[in-house]
């Protein structure tokens, strides 16, 4: 089913809940960590409030300081009534009602200027670009007529006029355009309505183009985690659809065959080539046969570093081997000689496993096996020895396979890299948090990122992000004697065990008390 996104309508409260709760992974203009946080804070309920968020969390409203607060934050504490709204003078409350009181968008400025100043529209325009390119020049001659104009109106004192402009400049380090700032929102909730009613397709599409972002790889995995809380899981490439690119099938989202490293048109190319006369051969599907089947009547017929990667990705794993095993028997099947394949291929029907198959082939061709010579038949006693024995456990560790897809793929789909250890004490997990856990927690998760920040008396802190198998955690605040303590275990990539309380109720963030390695 299809739908025009321009068609929706802004009242859609699915959508609004995913925005405030912070849930904004590839929602536009609110998908980083900021963008989360800010929207938790602000909890926008219609496209001005939204509007309003896209431009207070630009960097000059982060880092203009009132009053020992940022106006983003005064804007947040005045909206939730934590702080009173305050106006320089009455005049402006009609302006600067809907923004809390703080002057968010340069055309608050202009209108300012016209209510009290007179100017006209040609003059407040000028005001805007004079904002907007932080001309200093022009701002001084603005401010002459400005002035000169409030004395004319006689709506307010000079002191208070130039108190008024002396805002408006001020303001010029982080006021924006407000017809962007709102075709910005339409934007934000239309992805954020995607992402709220079409979660599938939303990833999907967001996987697709990530080749446009400045990390791809650190995109698709903060998309795949972001899925993975969402209870979407991101899979192998089809062999059977031979889908090139991250496409949906069967309801389910799958990578693309050439977004596999060592996987390019040259395989694929020679994969289509040879793929139509064994499934004649063998009388079936890809997706039907057996690993037996595809190793022996297959995996000679195509390029060895494509078998490999396929197989190390999961593309394989539905044949109900493991893929340590898969890749054990491939590699004893290139051993043998293209006589020896060739016998084996007449003859697989015979047996049922690659063991079997080689013990049938393992006589010299006058004792009706497959060997040409008593030296390739101890070669073959050989192999299987090794295939009765293996020197190490075919099993599939969980360390291994995270290894292997972040190797072919960029990020780990199958686990999490907190399941290489042990997070039996952990009693909390990432989604718990996101869905309102509150309490002491212990949390088995994977450090992600590491900001460290300076507080004013000097001292160092730090803030983290973590992921385990069931999402990601952005807030997560270390303070000094903490981080002095466990700053050594604390680093990208290394498996913890944090533990810690929520910072207030209302709100998602964890203080670090304790930190172990696991």
């Amino acid at each position: 089913m299809t739908f025009e996104i321009s068609n929706i309508e802004f009242d859609d409260k699915k959508t609004w809940q995913l925005i405030c709760e912070g849930k904004t992974k590839g929602v536009f203009q609110l998908e980083s960590s900021l963008g989360k946080t800010w929207a938790k804070k602000v909890k926008p309920k219609n496209i001005e409030e939204l509007s309003d968020l896209v431009a207070i969390i630009r960097p000059g409203c982060l880092k203009a300081i009132v009053d020992g607060k940022s106006m983003t934050q005064h804007y947040v504490d005045r909206k939730h009534g934590e702080s009173e709204i305050f106006y320089l003078h009455d005049s402006l409350e009609p302006i600067l009602k809907k923004t809390q009181g703080v002057l968010v968008y340069q055309e608050q400025s202009m209108q300012i200027a016209q209510q009290l100043a007179g100017f006209n529209l040609q003059e407040a325009d000028d005001l805007r670009k004079a904002i907007g390119k932080k001309k200093a020049d022009l701002m001084n001659k603005i401010k002459k007529r400005f002035i000169k104009g409030a004395k004319k109106q006689g709506i307010v004192s000079k002191e208070v006029a130039e108190e008024i402009f002396s805002w408006i400049e001020k303001s010029s380090r982080y006021a924006f355009n407000k017809s962007h700032s709102v075709s910005y929102a339409i934007c934000a909730y239309w992805s954020a309505y995607c992402k709220a009613h079409h979660p599938v397709e939303f990833y999907c599409k967001y996987i697709q183009f990530s080749g446009g972002k400045p990390d791809p790889q650190q995109e698709v995995r903060e998309l795949v985690t972001d899925a993975k809380s969402n209870e979407i899981h991101v899979n192998p490439p089809s062999l059977s659809k031979l889908n090139l690119t991250t496409d949906i099938i069967d309801g389910a989202i799958h990578f693309g065959l050439l977004e596999v490293k060592q996987i390019g048109d040259k395989q694929i190319n020679k994969l289509k080539e040879e793929l139509p006369p064994i499934e004649e051969f063998l009388g079936k599907k890809i997706d039907e046969w057996s690993w037996y089947e595809f190793l022996v009547a297959f995996s000679s017929k195509v390029y060895s570093t494509f078998v490999n990667a396929i197989i190390s990705v999961g593309v394989l794993s539905g044949k109900g081997e493991s893929r340590s095993k898969m890749l054990y028997e491939f590699d004893t099947w290139q051993k043998l000689t293209d006589k020896e394949k060739e016998w084996c291929i007449n003859n697989y029907s015979k047996y049922g496993n690659l063991l079997d198959l080689l013990r049938g082939a393992q006589p010299t061709r006058k004792q009706g096996g497959g060997t040409h010579n008593v030296k390739r038949s101890g070669i073959l006693c050989d192999l299987i020895q090794q295939l009765e024995n293996p020197c190490y456990s075919l099993d599939d560790d969980p360390e291994w396979v995270i290894r292997e897809e972040e190797n072919y793929l960029g990020v780990p789909i199958t686990y999490s890299r907190v399941d290489s250890s042990d997070t039996s004490r952990a009693n909390a997990t990432c989604k718990d948090i996101i869905n309102g856990r509150g309490g002491k927690v212990k949390l088995g998760v994977t450090v992600n990122t590491v900001r460290k920040y300076i507080t004013k008396k000097g001292d160092e802190m730090a803030f983290l992000s973590v992921e385990d198998s069931t999402g990601s955690i952005d807030n997560i605040t270390i303070f000094h004697d903490q981080w002095s303590e466990y700053k050594n275990i604390l680093y990208e990539n290394n498996n913890v065990l944090i533990i810690g309380k929520k910072e207030d109720a209302k709100k998602d963030g964890i203080i670090v008390e304790k930190v172990l390695e696991i």
